[in-house]
């Protein structure tokens, strides 16, 4: 299931095919209707682009900041869209949901089979697909740098995620360290509890900048989301995913020197610390979904095992709290 070709011609064509038919599938499911409710911010960004821009700026380069800091490239793409080429807003954001779940869909498929999708289907991807839309425009594209082989290639992609998403960024500057990082251990040839522990660390130092230390940056910045009350998920929540990241300790230095795998525990590791230091941290749970599940099904025969069973068991958990 896991160990196949990922570079030969036949298994991409799958890859598309497999995860095309499961953003397909996943677009045509009501969501909203099996949650219960409405989705809040998909609903305020109807409300948004239905009205005039509480701000826009003109993109110039002694006004770049102000452009990134306001998102500005994803309030004039959306409505460029809808008002200027007549698209409703309901197509756009259908099409924006589409590709997210196609783009992490592909990304898992493409590396680890297509059976690994079904690890996708998971209430953390309903809820970024269907209601952060502007999160998931920054992910397609970031995924798309990601799988780019050349840094020149790369870099269009990574800006146009920037200007859509501040916290794209962010996102870059962690990849950045997890390349950095893996570099040393190739370097120094860490054995794989340093490995593990170079990686847990970089996500520990991750979490202080985004917890203890995010009022001052942000207050630097100039940011609007200086006060952002979303509350930390509690540690019964937080149980499974800290467990997987004790059990990952137990893989091979191969493991960690990948740059997928070591994207994942670094989230995984910064999402851990954000919940002990009470911040919201679902935020890159949901955005390292597709590394995750990924890593998941590269760990060691025994391990992968148990830790895709108890992984599959905490979703359907997951399921049954958050349908309403």
């Amino acid at each position: 299931m896991f160990n196949i070709d990922t570079a030969s011609k036949p298994h991409r064509a799958i890859a598309v095919i497999a995860s095309f038919l499961f953003a397909v599938f996943f677009s045509m499911v009501d969501w909203e209707w099996v949650h219960g409710s409405f989705f809040v911010d998909r609903e305020v960004y109807f409300s948004i682009f239905r009205n005039a821009p509480d701000v826009e700026i003109s993109f110039s380069f002694f006004q770049l900041v102000a452009f990134i800091v306001n998102e500005q490239l994803w309030s004039q793409l959306i409505r460029g869209l809808h008002e200027n080429i007549g698209l409703s807003l309901t197509t756009v954001f259908g099409v924006i949901s589409f590709l997210l779940v196609f783009s992490y869909a592909y990304f898992v498929s493409s590396r680890v089979g297509p059976l690994a999708i079904l690890l996708l289907i998971n209430p953390l991807l309903v809820d970024l697909a269907f209601s952060q839309l502007r999160m998931s425009l920054a992910m397609v594209f970031l995924l798309i740098a990601f799988n780019c082989n050349r840094w020149l290639y790369r870099l269009p992609f990574l800006l146009i995620g920037c200007f859509i998403h501040t916290a794209s960024f962010l996102f870059v500057i962690m990849a950045l360290c997890v390349f950095v990082s893996v570099s040393l251990a190739e370097k120094y040839r860490l054995n794989r509890f340093n490995c593990y522990f170079l990686l847990v660390f970089t996500g520990f130092c991750i979490a202080l900048v985004v917890g203890p230390l995010r009022t001052f940056i942000l207050e630097q910045l100039g940011d609007r989301r200086i006060v952002y009350d979303a509350p930390a998920t509690t540690w019964t929540y937080a149980s499974v995913w800290v467990a997987i990241l004790a059990a990952a300790a137990l893989q091979l230095s191969a493991f960690f020197r990948n740059h997928v795998n070591a994207i994942a525990l670094v989230f995984l590791s910064v999402y851990t610390f954000c919940t002990l230091f009470s911040v919201y941290g679902l935020r890159f749970l949901a955005a390292s979904l597709p590394f995750f599940v990924v890593a998941l099904c590269r760990f060691g025969s025994f391990e992968r095992a148990f830790v895709v069973l108890i992984f599959a068991a905490y979703t359907i958990v997951q399921w049954v709290y958050w349908i309403r």
